[in-house]
């Protein structure tokens, strides 16, 4: 696809921020986990037959409960991803083709690009990147965790240096809010002139 750009990071590197500005400056953003979030509500019966009704909490599945299961757990982890993950591609396919039909540059948001066993058609992959000891801190911050469990979410993806090596693009996001707008600008000028839209 020649319009499509795969928008990638590791855990806690600031994907979403980056997304949220480039959706301000107009461009359509095809979220991965929005449409993983909506494809568990719709397949929820059979994962909490899986699972257990320990994940449930108000009749719908805690999401927090879920990932502690799947992050200690290779085997229900394998399991939860051949259910989503097919469906996952067929839906951010379908909706890059729609998109692609409008002959503008737009930003798929796949946290787990490199890690996809599905292959996605884009013309650039644009990582956001924070060094590992960043995303550490980031994520015992965020999700109030001790060092080894944050360590464990972090390897349990590539290392942000591979991304970061795979990728046609950089985003540094290993300061403050400030630095990032004007890094987010910087490589959005480059981009532009890629497709020829200075």
């Amino acid at each position: 696809m020649e319009y499509a750009n795969i928008l990638t990071g590791g855990i806690a590197c600031g994907k979403s921020v980056v997304a949220k500005y480039l959706m301000l400056e107009g461009f359509n953003i095809i979220d991965a986990d929005k449409i993983a979030h909506l494809l568990l509500e719709s397949h929820s019966n059979e994962i909490i037959d899986y699972f257990g009704n320990d994940i449930v909490e108000n009749n719908i599945i805690n999401r927090k409960k879920l990932g502690e299961i799947i992050f200690n757990n290779l085997e229900k982890k394998a399991y939860l991803e051949s259910i989503l993950h097919p469906l996952i591609h067929a839906e951010i396919t379908k909706q890059c083709e729609i998109l692609e039909c409008k002959k503008k540059p737009f930003f798929v948001e796949i946290p787990l690009y490199f890690e996809s066993k599905f292959k996605y058609n884009a013309r650039f992959v644009i990582c956001v990147y924070a060094s590992q000891d960043l995303q550490l801190q980031r994520i015992m911050d965020r999700d109030k965790l001790k060092k080894d469990k944050a360590m464990q979410r972090i390897n349990s993806q590539i290392d942000i240096e591979i991304k970061k090596n795979k990728s046609d693009f950089i985003i540094d996001n290993s300061s403050n809010l400030k630095s990032l707008e004007t890094n987010i600008n910087n490589f959005l000028e480059s981009f532009k002139q890629e497709y020829g839209l200075l």
